[in-house]
């Protein structure tokens, strides 16, 4: 069984969208490391300002529109596959808890964002409150 805290965090929309942003960053990153390219280079492949990519890429302020993520994931040679799982299902099989690990690993640039979500869970305050 799932703990309480553990159901609150999986209930809360920015919890997953952060684990979309880190893994969209996760691919970016990944693209300009294989292919030997700088920001503004990146910036002009996917169609963003070099502004916007130093949002995503300084404080992983990604939080595109669906068809953006689909478009840039695609740019960077990834299938955004998404998977909408039945709550009791996961929680009975617990293989919520294994994305909540893998999701963990991939936000490392989210961090601070992941911490103040998971703050403002615990603190009953809405999601995107910012102290």
């Amino acid at each position: 069984m799932i703990s309480k805290i553990h159901e609150n965090i999986l209930n809360q929309p920015g919890y997953w969208v952060e684990a979309i942003n880190g893994m969209l960053y996760e691919a970016i990153t990944e693209y300009m490391e294989s292919h030997k390219i700088n920001r503004a280079q990146m910036a002009e492949y996917l169609g963003i300002s070099r502004g916007r990519m130093s949002q995503i890429l300084n404080d992983g302020d990604i939080n595109f529109s669906i068809e953006k993520l689909v478009e840039i994931a695609l740019k960077v040679g990834k299938y955004p596959v998404i998977q909408f799982e039945d709550k009791e299902t996961c929680h009975q099989d617990k293989q919520i808890l294994a994305a909540m690990v893998k999701n963990r690993k991939t936000l490392k640039t989210s961090k601070e964002n992941v911490l103040n979500t998971l703050n403002n869970i615990l603190n009953d305050k809405p999601a995107g409150y910012k102290s």
